[in-house]
Formats: C-alpha cells, sequence, structure tokens
C-alpha cells in the first residue's frame, strides 16, 4: 500500500518530467512499480534466436523507466523492470537520445 506522502512523490517526479520535456529536454522518471519486467533477455544476434514475439525476463519488476519525448512533451513509454535490467535499459534510452531520439 502505497502512502499519501509516496504518491505524492510520485506525482510531483512525474510532473517535473512532463515539465522538462515540454522545454525540449527527453526526460526519463524511474518509479517503484509492481508486476512483471518486460526487458527483452533474447540474443539478437545468436544463431538460434527466435523472431517470434518475446515475453520478456521472467523476473518481477521493481520499478517503471516512464519516458518523456522532447519532440511532444508527451509521456511515450513506461517500461517495468527488474533491477537487474535497469542498466540495461538506461543504456537503451542514452543510445537513442544521444542518436537524436525522443527530441
Amino acid at each position: 500500500m502505497t502512502s499519501p506522502l509516496d504518491t505524492f512523490l510520485s506525482d510531483q517526479a512525474l510532473a517535473t518530467g512532463r515539465d522538462l520535456a515540454v522545454r525540449g529536454t527527453p526526460t526519463v522518471v524511474v518509479l517503484p512499480a509492481t508486476g512483471a519486467c518486460q526487458w527483452c533477455d533474447c540474443r539478437v544476434t545468436s544463431d538460434n534466436y527466435d523472431h517470434r514475439f518475446c515475453a520478456g525476463c521472467p523476473h518481477d519488476a521493481e520499478m517503471v523507466l516512464v519516458v518523456y519525448s522532447a519532440a511532444t512533451g508527451d509521456r511515450d513509454w513506461d517500461i517495468p523492470l527488474c533491477s537487474g535490467h535497469k542498466e540495461d535499459a538506461m543504456q537503451f534510452l542514452t543510445a537513442i537520445v544521444a542518436a537524436g531520439g525522443f527530441q
């Protein structure tokens, strides 16, 4: 159960992310989450890669990355992640921003 303070802090973090995106800064907000991790564990370069839909990582999500686009100011993605995939996701999003995405 979340406390009123938790809800307030989450709302403030999301509002700050949205405000930064509206001003032209792509933003990622990290919040607590429940559910399943949605990061793909597939090795797409392996010889036996299955091209069908990936069910994602089998671990429980501990956080959600909320991604705001600087191009629109909209909340584009919510990515539930386990702690083991946070670094992978942050590196992936950083590479997208560096390549000009979410601008």
